[in-house]
């Protein structure tokens, strides 16, 4: 409240606007220093006035985790501005009608039900139906203390419940569809509905308010929203599953293990990887320190190693060599070579055929006679002339292969053959021959096999690839000694050979080391522990995949980890808890006072006192005030007080909404006596100004009490007065919740017995010409009724012209002289129709006979009282002057 200070009207109006729009600004910039997804998903909410979807809480995760890993080019939406600034639009909802009611209750299928004015009463006697309706609406607006709806139990195969709900909503009409299964209707979730159910909820340990202004309502739901979004985030964290192996326990407090102990989501990469190197070198170290850490006769084992190293060292000398000599330059020497000596030796060929050509002998020239004339110059020069030069030309000389002497014509044959011989095609073919055969005679022999075999063996070569290289060697050396070489040369495959002798050769030398330093005193520990840490880091090595899987896993954990803290709540929660205390808490327990002493409670010493029960979350306790000890207002209060406390409770709970949306009371007066009875009623009345009030009720001192009040409220010339529309719900036979169009109980007396004269008995008539003798007995029954209700109310409204009525604590003194009209036979005709007829409105004994009259003496009753009325109304009053 603001005091004066000597400001005008309007410059206290200014200054609470100011002050009001200087906090709606506040809390803005309080949520634009949120978290930047926290940001999108209070835009998302205040645009879309819902909750997100399934698919939309995942986008905002992924809004989450990209915040939280600082990911650039996120698309993130800002908070609309001036949303709190200006209040929202009172929403003047209204409903008008119930239609196509299935499966609820026993209301008879495709009921429907009406509602007209400001206040609608819903009357019926018990079993009308008036229960199935309320719990309809309150499944229909989602109200918190509804009860199970249940279909007739009497049906086999009972439908699901449905209707269908008319409202307007600022003038504009629309239809709700509404079906059990699909839950409560968004647009009637401000509807509330007051009933035994709901008033024992204000008296549990804590009742959590259902009014929450704008900026709670939001609070409320961002809050919902994060922790949907926390939710979605754990679920994906739980779905992070580790598949890293368990370390042997026995390499505990190794490098390795203490590395993955400590494994984190920031560790370096390379720092992984440098965990991750296992070699050969380590391989054959680690197998090295086993077996010497097995051996018992270290110094015999290393003559052993020794030994082994040599014939390795030999093994490997053959090796090389063969290598050597099968080489690539190597090979590509020998087939130069060859391919020279051929080239030249044709050369020399068709050289020998051109000079020879006319030769009396054939072959002159060829590889044998150059080998018969190479031998005989050898004959000639050890021999048969030494010393002399071959051939011998001297006279007297001999052929040294005839033995004949050479005449003329064969000493110019011999000297054109030596010519031809020592010529230069021949010289050069002879040359290329002779280097050919020498590179033939350096090619290495073939190992023996089995030799081979066991040398390969020795260093762990397999033997098939053993056997494979050795013939792979002899086919390459035969192919080098062919005297052609056709297609390509197939070179032998080292490799396998080179890893083993390489492997052997490291293994040895592991070994000789390893059993070097076993052999030395106190070094035992020293390589068990190194043994140790080898083993380690082979595991280590072996699990690297499922290392840096484990690695990646931390880091998606730890960035939704992350998320999460920009998902957490708690700044939602104080701020909400701070806007609950300015904005709920407090009002709600003015409003709770006012509407208390409004309803005629101010004597009860009660009120509600806030609890903070964390997110936000503001409940209220019944208290006493001054009391000296503590106690349950339930158990305190009588039935009636406790009746009264929990409809102001209600009230000031609802009233605090700046929606005006219908108020639904069941049965709003039980247990309350005369005086709270008339309290409740101006107030239900007072209601209906403003918002729609719906009550359903079996009580006629509620229908005159309301009937009084709207009377009243009609004679204030400064307001307008709300009006009232009565619905009665009739049961005939097994019909349940059917709507008397013809309602006669809440007419004038005469035009009530009027309709049951002249509408309801051609319908009795009717059912009794089709043989319909259920619908019969119950509507004749049902008319009987209604003429002893309208009996009452002519005594009320005729006899004593309104002097005095039940349920009204007023009399209309005015009226007094009224009675001076009455005479003996007015009495005994009311007394003989209210005998008749009060057996069909209030129960009987079960000997007595209830058999109603037939529709002749019902009519002819209806016409005697209809023309006493008459008759009445125009007589004179004996007592004016």
């Amino acid at each position: 409240m603001y005091k004066s200070d000597g400001l005008t009207d309007e410059e206290k109006g200014t200054t609470m606007i100011a002050v009001a729009k200087k906090a709606r600004d506040d809390f803005e910039e309080w949520i634009a220093q949120r978290s930047k997804w926290i940001q999108t998903a209070a835009a998302r909410i205040v645009l879309s006035q819902k909750l997100p979807s399934r698919e939309e809480l995942s986008e905002l995760a992924d809004l989450a985790l990209a915040e939280a890993a600082g990911l650039s080019g996120t698309s993130f939406e800002k908070f609309p501005s001036g949303v709190f600034v200006s209040r929202s639009a009172v929403s003047d909802l209204r409903l008008q009608k119930i239609e196509n009611v299935i499966g609820v209750n026993a209301l008879q299928h495709g009921v429907n039900l009406e509602f007209q004015g400001d206040i609608t009463v819903v009357f019926g006697q018990n079993g009308s139906g008036k229960s199935g309706f309320a719990r309809l609406i309150k499944h229909a607006c989602g109200a918190r203390t509804r009860i199970e709806l249940v279909p007739d139990v009497f049906s086999a195969n009972p439908p699901e419940p449905e209707a269908q709900i008319a409202v307007s909503e600022n003038g504009t009409p629309a239809v709700f569809s509404w079906r059990m299964s699909g839950g409560s209707i968004e647009g009637l979730r401000h509807v509330h509905v007051f009933d035994s159910v709901a008033a024992a909820r204000y008296f549990t340990a804590g009742n959590e308010a259902t009014y929450e202004p704008k900026r709670l309502r939001f609070l409320s739901s961002l809050v919902e929203v994060a922790d949907l979004v926390s939710a979605e985030l754990r679920r994906r964290k739980s779905a992070l599953t580790s598949t890293l192996p368990a370390f042997p326990r026995e390499l505990e407090g190794t490098a390795a293990e203490i590395f993955l102990s400590n494994l984190r989501h920031d560790v370096q990469d390379v720092d992984v990887e440098a965990m991750c190197i296992w070699s050969e070198y380590d391989s054959e170290r680690k197998k090295a320190i086993e077996a010497s850490l097995k051996e018992t006769d270290v110094a015999g084992r290393l003559k052993e190693v020794t030994t082994r190293k040599k014939g390795l060292a030999l093994f490997e000398t053959q090796v090389t060599g063969l290598k050597r000599a099968l080489s690539n330059s190597n090979t590509a020497v020998l087939i130069k070579a060859r391919s020279d000596a051929m080239a030249k030796r044709k050369a020399a060929s068709e050289d020998a055929e051109r000079v020879f050509r006319n030769a009396a002998l054939d072959g002159v020239g060829k590889e044998s006679w150059r080998l018969l004339w190479e031998r005989a110059r050898a004959y000639s020069e050890l021999s048969a002339y030494p010393g002399t030069t071959f051939p011998v030309m001297e006279r007297g000389s001999r052929c040294v292969l005839c033995h004949q002497l050479l005449d003329a014509e064969s000493r110019k044959r011999f000297i054109d053959f030596e010519m031809f011989v020592k010529g230069g095609l021949e010289a050069a073919a002879t040359t290329a021959d002779t280097e050919l055969k020498r590179l033939w005679a350096e090619l290495p022999t073939l190992p023996e096999k089995m030799k081979w075999l066991v040398d390969a063996e020795a260093i762990g070569m397999d033997e098939a690839q053993a056997e494979r290289l050795l013939s792979e060697i002899e086919k390459m050396l035969l192919t080098l000694k062919s005297p052609t070489i056709k297609g390509t040369v197939n070179y032998p495959v080292w490799r396998p050979l080179d890893k083993a002798i390489e492997a052997a050769r490291l293994s040895l030398t592991q070994l000789e080391t390893a059993l070097a330093e076993v052999q030395k005193s106190g070094k035992r520990d020293e390589q068990e522990k190194l043994l140790r840490e080898l083993r380690a880091a082979e595991w280590f090595y072996q699990n690297g995949a499922a290392v840096r899987a484990e690695v990646i896993r931390l880091r998606a954990v730890h960035q939704i980890e992350e998320a999460e803290r920009l998902a957490n709540t708690h700044a939602l929660t104080q701020k909400k808890n701070a806007l609950a205390e300015d904005e709920l808490a407090r009002g709600y327990r003015e409003r709770f006072l006012v509407e208390l002493e409004l309803l005629g409670g101010k004597r009860l010493s009660i009120e509600p006192v806030p609890l903070q029960e964390g997110k936000g979350k503001v409940s209220f306790s019944l208290s006493f005030k001054n009391a000296k000890q503590r106690a349950n207002a339930e158990t305190v209060l009588s039935e009636g007080e406790n009746r009264i406390v929990a409809l102001a409770a209600f009230l000031a709970d609802m009233t605090g909404s700046d929606q005006t949306t219908p108020f639904i009371f069941d049965d709003p007066i039980s247990s309350l006596d005369q005086e709270y009875e008339e309290r409740v009623v101006e107030r239900l009345v007072d209601l209906a100004r403003t918002r729609q009030v719906v009550i359903f009720t079996h009580r006629l001192s509620l229908l005159a009490l309301l009937e009084d009040a709207t009377e009243a409220a009609k004679r204030v010339a400064t307001e307008i007065a709300p009006t009232l529309s009565i619905v009665t719900l009739r049961r005939i036979g097994t019909e349940v919740g059917m709507v008397d169009e013809l309602d006669v109980r809440h007419k004038k007396p005469r035009s009530g017995f009027a309709v049951l004269r002249d509408q309801k008995i051609p319908q009795i008539r009717k059912h009794m010409e089709v043989g319909n003798a259920t619908a019969y007995e119950s509507a004749l029954k049902m008319v009987c009724g209604d003429f002893r209700v309208l009996i009452e109310r002519t005594i009320e409204k005729v006899m004593l012209d309104g002097l005095m009525e039940r349920f009204r604590r007023s009399m209309q003194t005015k009226q007094i002289m009224t009675l001076a009209k009455i005479n003996a036979d007015d009495c005994a005709l009311i007394d003989v129709m209210m005998t008749k007829y009060s057996r069909f409105e209030h129960s009987q004994p079960d000997e007595l006979a209830s058999n109603p009259p037939s529709p002749d003496e019902l009519a002819t009753d209806l016409d005697k009282v209809i023309t006493w009325i008459d008759e009445f109304g125009k007589r004179k009053n004996s007592g004016r002057s």
